[in-house]
C-alpha cells in the first residue's frame, strides 16, 4: 500500500484546483522615435506610411517617364531625345514603375495602415515581415532603376545589367509578395468578436481579394523571371533572348492582369461613398459580391500570349474579357443608389472616388472592345490604353483614399482646396491617359516593337500621343498635390480632427486621430453588423 502525503493548504494560500487570474500584461512600449526607430520600427503605422509615401514618389515619377515616351512617339523622325534602345528601355521602365514601384505598393501601404484598424486588431499580422517586406521592395527598385542606368533591362545592351535587372525584379515581387501575405492573414485571421467576412469593412474586404489575387499572380512572374535569369546567364538564350524578354513580362502588364490593380480602388469607393454620401449600402452582400467577382475575373496567369500567341482568338478570352466589367457595373449602381437615397458632402474624397470606379469600368469597356476580333484593335495602342485607363483609376482612389483617411493618419484634414483642384486634375489625367493611345490604336496605329523600333505613326495618331503625354503629366501632378496635402495635414495645427471627423461607419474612426501605439488602449466589443459606429450613434439619437 502507498501512502502519498500532501502538503496542507494554509488558509492565505491558494488551493491547487483554484484558478488564479493572471496579473495584467503592460501595454508594450511605444518603439522609439526618429529615424533609428524608423529603420526598426514594427508598428504598421509606420510601414503604412512609408510604403504608400515611397510608392506614390516612384509612380509620380514614373509616370512622368510616361510622358517622355508619348511625347517621343509622336513624330519620332523630327523629336527625337531618346535613340531606339534608350525609348524602349525608358518605355519599359516607366511600365514597371507604375505598377510593381508605385500604384501596387501605394496601395498596399495603405492597407498596411488602415485594414487592422477597421477589424479591431491591434497591429498587422507578422510585423516584421511586413517591415522586411517594405525594405526588400525598397532595395530592390533602387536596384532596379540603378540596373537601367547601367544598360540593363528586359533586352538591354549590358549582361550584367540585365541579369541586375531579373534580381532586382524578383527582390520587388518577393517584397510585395510579403505585404500581400500579412495583409490577407490579418483580414481572415484578426477580425474581432462579431466581425464576421460578410461584416467586414468593403476596404478590407477589398483587400482581402486584391491579395489574394497577387498571392496568386506574383509568384508566375517571380518563376518568369528566374527563367529569364537562368536563361541569360548561361546562355541558353531561349527564354532569354532579347526580343523574348520583355513578351514574357507584359502579360502582367497588360489585361486581365492590369485590371486587378483596380480591386481596392473600388473597396475605396465602398467605404467612401456611403459614409460621405450619408447613407448605407442597401445589399451590402451584393457590393462585396462583385469585389469578389471582379477580382476572379482578373486572375490573370493564364493569359501569356508571349507562349500562347493565339490566345486572343480564343472563347475564354472573350468571355473574360466581356464579363470583367459586369461587377464594376453592379458596384456602381449600387453606389449611385447609395448617394441617391442619402444626403452627399462636398468633401474632395466623394467624386475622386467615383472617378476611380467609372475609369475602372471605362478600363473593362475597353478591355472587351479590343477582345472583339472584328474590331482589329489588338495588337494597336488600343492595348495600351486598357492599361493606362486602370492606372490612372487606381491614381484616382489612391487620391480620394488620402483625402478620406487623412485625418486619420496625421490628425488634421488635408487641404479640400487642393483636393477639389486635385478631382479637375485627375478627370483630365484619366481621360487623356488612357484616351490617347485609345484614340491612336482607333487610327491603326502599331506600337514600338520588342527592341523599341518606332512605328511609323499614322494620320491624327499624333494628337493620341500628344494627348496621352499631357495625361500622364497631369496625374504626375495629381500625385504630387496629394503628397502636398499630406505634407500640410502632418504640419497643420489648425485643421485639426477628432476621432471621427466624417461620422464614419467602422471601427477605425473609434480610435484617436492619429492612432496611439497599439492602437486600442481597451478591449474592442463584440460587433454586432457591419456599421457599428453608425448603429452606435442611431441608438444615441433614438435614446
Amino acid at each position: 500500500m502507498t501512502v502519498t502525503e500532501t502538503k496542507p493548504v494554509e488558509a492565505d494560500e491558494p488551493s491547487s484546483t483554484e484558478v488564479v487570474p493572471a496579473a495584467p500584461l503592460a501595454p508594450p512600449p511605444p518603439p522609439p522615435e526618429g529615424p533609428i526607430g524608423m529603420l526598426g520600427t514594427a508598428d504598421h503605422k509606420t510601414i503604412g506610411k512609408l510604403l504608400g509615401g515611397l510608392g506614390l514618389l516612384f509612380l509620380g515619377g514614373a509616370l512622368v517617364l510616361a510622358a517622355l515616351v508619348a511625347f517621343e512617339g509622336a513624330d519620332a523622325s523630327s523629336f527625337q531625345l531618346l535613340d531606339e534602345n534608350t525609348y524602349f528601355q525608358v518605355s519599359t521602365l516607366s511600365v514597371l514603375g507604375m505598377v510593381l514601384l508605385g500604384a501596387m505598393p501605394a496601395l498596399l501601404g495603405v492597407a498596411i495602415y488602415v485594414v487592422p484598424l477597421q477589424i479591431g486588431a491591434s497591429s498587422i499580422a507578422f510585423p516584421r515581415l511586413a517591415a522586411s517586406s517594405l525594405w526588400t521592395w525598397l532595395v530592390g527598385s533602387a536596384l532596379v532603376i540603378a540596373s537601367y542606368i547601367i544598360n540593363g533591362g528586359p533586352g538591354g545592351g549590358k549582361l550584367e545589367g540585365v541579369l541586375l535587372t531579373y534580381v532586382s525584379l524578383g527582390m520587388v515581387v518577393l517584397g510585395l509578395l510579403g505585404g500581400c501575405i500579412c495583409v490577407f492573414t490579418t483580414v481572415a485571421t484578426l477580425r474581432t468578436t462579431g466581425l464576421t467576412l460578410l461584416r467586414t469593412p468593403a476596404f478590407s474586404w477589398s483587400m482581402l481579394v486584391a491579395s489574394s489575387v497577387w498571392l496568386l499572380t506574383l509568384p508566375v512572374l517571380g518563376a518568369n523571371l528566374l527563367l529569364m535569369y537562368i536563361d541569360t546567364n548561361y546562355g541558353r538564350l531561349s527564354f532569354g533572348q532579347p526580343l523574348n524578354a520583355w513578351p514574357q513580362l507584359r502579360w502582367f502588364f497588360d489585361q486581365p492582369a492590369v485590371l486587378g490593380l483596380a480591386i481596392p480602388v473600388l473597396g475605396v469607393a465602398a467605404e467612401v461613398v456611403p459614409v460621405l454620401g450619408r447613407s448605407k449600402i442597401a445589399v451590402r452582400g451584393a457590393v462585396l459580391g462583385t469585389i469578389g467577382a471582379f477580382g476572379v475575373l482578373t486572375f490573370g496567369p493564364w493569359a501569356q500570349t508571349a507562349f500562347h500567341p493565339r490566345l486572343v482568338d480564343q472563347a475564354l478570352y472573350l468571355v473574360f474579357s466581356v464579363a470583367v466589367g459586369l461587377p464594376v457595373l453592379a458596384l456602381l449602381g449600387g453606389l449611385m443608389d447609395t448617394l441617391r437615397r442619402g444626403r452627399p458632402r462636398t468633401a474632395a474624397a466623394l467624386p475622386l472616388a467615383l472617378i476611380g470606379v467609372l475609369g475602372t469600368l471605362a478600363a473593362c469597356v475597353c478591355a472587351a472592345l479590343r477582345a472583339i476580333q472584328p474590331l482589329d484593335l489588338d495588337g494597336t495602342t488600343w492595348s495600351t490604353g486598357v492599361p493606362k485607363l486602370a492606372i490612372g483609376a487606381c491614381v484616382a482612389g489612391l487620391v480620394a483614399a488620402l483625402h478620406y483617411w487623412g485625418p486619420k493618419l496625421w490628425g488634421s484634414h488635408p487641404s479640400e482646396a487642393l483636393g477639389k483642384l486635385n478631382v479637375l486634375v485627375v478627370i483630365g489625367g484619366v481621360t487623356l491617359f488612357g484616351g490617347g493611345d485609345l484614340l491612336a490604336g482607333g487610327l491603326g496605329q502599331l506600337p514600338a516593337d520588342a527592341l523599341g523600333s518606332f512605328a511609323e505613326v499614322v494620320d491624327g495618331a499624333e494628337i493620341g500621343f500628344a494627348l496621352s503625354a499631357v495625361g500622364a503629366l497631369l496625374l504626375a501632378v495629381a500625385v504630387d498635390l496629394a503628397l502636398l496635402g499630406q505634407l500640410g495635414a502632418m504640419a497643420s495645427k489648425s485643421r485639426r480632427a477628432g476621432a471621427d471627423p466624417w461620422d464614419g461607419h467602422t471601427l477605425e474612426w473609434a480610435v484617436a486621430s492619429p492612432p496611439p501605439y497599439g492602437n486600442f488602449l481597451a478591449e474592442v466589443p463584440p460587433v454586432g453588423s457591419a456599421t457599428p459606429l453608425s448603429d452606435l450613434r442611431d441608438g444615441e439619437e433614438k435614446a
